[in-house]
């Protein structure tokens, strides 16, 4: 049986060529890389979308990227070359070139990136939080002649959560001779004194903010520092002000143009003002803004890089967490430098954990080990990351529901010689949907018997209490439905595509966006006697003929829960362990055995089957 569980090589700059939804130029001769191919060598291996799960409110905004994975460990952002797809349009629509993705519904969406005959997905959650206003920062003051004010839209949902929706908004400016306004980005440049209003849209909704130009202009431009020495694969952060004739400095870095005049010695990364050495020699950076410019001299001595460490050595996360890495470069003149946006970072187990490429930022995934790599220049060191698993999964809490051993609302039937031991009701219906059962009443008539229960057998028109009682358990059963539901940051997403034959799991909780197949391979669940397993299955749950859910390792099926949105079908001898929720039909073969409990807002079919509470 196959056991599961939780779980490059430096890019040279000239290969940093995506941005955006196009590619870039990339200058110097340099021509982008075929994203199948690479060097006439190595060849696309593999393609992952990040973020892999993602929980949404209603009309929000989610940019993936698609990373593809070569032959020879190295990787490329081919987000911009990626096609993009989503399973259902109408939770999640995609940008078919780009990867920005919008949620429109609540429901859920599986987002699938082709390129190169690979493909992968991304499974979205939308909540039913809904898009309340949008609000402009607003201005901070009178925009000077020729300067510049970057505005801030913000989202306001109804859970009272915010996002910066700024890059996702449509902006414009009612009087552009006063005012303009990048419709991208929210950048307002003055022209002209007066006034103006500017508007942002997003989603349907919109906000305003006036916008005073006032008399004073640009008059002047500095780069500090104005000199700097940048090691190879090192980076030197530069700013750019900008002084005004009122005497206001305004620090413009990350909204001037920065270019690099030899950019094979130093060139400027996609960070504003961020340049970082190449090969041994001199280049002048010039930073400019609002039609002044200045520049800066940058060295990049004839020093060999000798070693890369990588701090910190060893770092324990939990499942979610995140963990920023450094990468530290040592020389040959003694001298250090930060290498950490310039190194090429891989995770030994991506399963385990992810890390940013261009950033050394790691993401703990499942509970293992792996080894985090940097490398530059032709040196590599590494750090060893340890996941520990989040901190316990709750069990879902069933409240009164958890005295039935099978709980449906439009009836439970049998045919055969079915063995029930526990309780089991009906609500809202009657007693005569319960069949199949020779039904005994109780002189009290609060429950009935039966040859078939070894417990008792309730409905919402028995005597009192079971009226009120049974409307408290439908109730907690919908509640426990809604809880399993509504986990999130799953620790599996989309495990073997819905079928999980042959695996082994580990505690935690998995999400399918699609149905769940088991066949007679069947499937394990390992773990301690308090570990908790909860399953949220989109669609359908399918248990095999002779299919068997097997604990190992002192699992209890009380702490196992399955939370399917379509119907849950057992076939003929299947043996199934833990609670089953579904939303609509559960239906048992021929002698299929469950150590668990029933509890459908449908019905539930029988048929010479064996039910015990766990």
């Amino acid at each position: 049986m196959q056991t599961f569980s939780k779980y490059g090589k430096v890019l040279p700059w000239f290969m940093a060529l995506l941005l955006g939804a196009s590619i870039a130029a990339c200058g110097d001769g340099e021509t982008p890389e075929v994203p199948g191919e690479r060097n006439g060598t190595a060849i696309l291996a593999s393609v992952a979308i990040t973020p892999a799960t993602a929980t949404l409110p209603m009309s929000a905004v989610q940019p993936l990227v698609a990373t593809a994975t070569y032959s020879d460990g190295s990787t490329l952002d081919v987000t911009a070359l990626t096609v993009w797809s989503s399973s259902n349009v109408a939770v999640g629509a995609v940008a078919p070139t780009t990867g920005v993705l919008t949620s429109l519904a609540s429901g859920v969406a599986v987002i699938t990136g082709s390129i190169g005959g690979k493909t992968a997905s991304a499974a979205v959650t939308v909540t039913t939080v809904s898009l309340v206003s949008v609000a402009i920062v607003p201005a901070a003051g009178p925009v000077p002649i020729s300067g510049l004010q970057v505005l801030v839209a913000t989202a306001t949902y109804s859970d009272g959560s915010t996002r910066n929706v700024t890059p996702y908004s449509a902006w414009a400016s009612a009087t552009p001779g006063v005012a303009t306004v990048v419709a991208a980005t929210g950048v307002v440049t003055g022209v002209a004194t007066g006034a103006s209003v500017v508007t942002a849209s997003f989603l349907g909704k919109t906000s305003s903010t006036p916008i005073m130009v006032g008399a004073t202009a640009l008059t002047s431009l500095t780069v500090t520092p104005n000199t700097a020495v940048v090691h190879i694969g090192a980076t030197q952060a530069l700013l750019a002000k900008a002084t005004f004739s009122d005497g206001t400095v305004v620090d413009v870095t990350a909204i001037a143009v920065w270019t690099s005049n030899t950019p094979l010695a130093a060139r400027m990364t996609a960070q504003p003002g961020v340049v970082t050495g190449v090969a041994v020699g001199a280049a002048v950076v010039t930073a400019a803004y609002a039609g002044k410019s200045a520049t800066a001299g940058v060295t990049v001595p004839a020093l060999t890089l000798l070693s890369i460490n990588v701090t910190p050595a060893s770092v324990t996360l939990q499942a979610g967490d995140l963990r920023a890495f450094v990468a530290t470069g040592n020389f040959s003149d003694g001298s250090t430098a930060n290498l950490s946006s310039s190194a090429a970072w891989a995770s030994g187990s991506p399963a385990v954990a992810t890390v940013v490429a261009t950033t050394g930022v790691a993401t703990g995934l499942a509970a293992s080990s792996t080894v985090i790599t940097a490398t530059a220049n032709g040196k590599s060191a590494s750090a060893t990351l340890t996941v520990s698993a989040a901190a316990g999964r709750a069990a879902v809490n069933l409240g009164s529901a958890g005295n039935f051993v099978a709980l449906a609302k439009t009836g439970i039937s049998t045919t055969g010689l079915t063995a029930i031991v526990g309780d089991i009701g009906v609500s809202p219906a009657a007693a005569s949907f319960i069949t199949g059962f020779a039904l005994i009443a109780d002189a009290s008539n609060v429950f009935s018997s039966s040859s078939l229960v070894t417990g008792k057998v309730y409905a919402s028109n028995y005597a009192v209490p079971s009226p009120s009682n049974m409307t408290t358990a439908i109730a907690d059963m919908q509640t426990a439905f809604t809880d399993a539901s509504g986990r999130t940051l799953p620790d599996f997403t989309e495990l073997g595509a819905g079928n999980i034959s042959g695996l082994t799991l580990a505690p935690g909780l998995y999400k399918w966006g699609t149905g769940v197949l088991v066949t007679g391979a069947g499937v394990t669940l390992s773990g301690g006697p308090n570990d908790v397993w909860i399953f949220q299955v989109a669609q359908d749950l399918t248990i095999s003929n002779s299919a068997m859910v097997t604990l190992a390792g002192g699992a209890q099926a009380k702490n196992v829960f399955w939370q399917v949105s379509g119907k849950a079908t057992l076939g003929t001898a299947a043996n199934f362990k833990g609670n089953l929720m579904s939303q609509t039909l559960i239906s048992l073969g021929t002698g299929a055995v469950v150590t668990g409990r029933l509890m459908a807002q449908t019905a539930i079919t029988l048929d010479a089957a064996r039910l015990t509470a766990p």
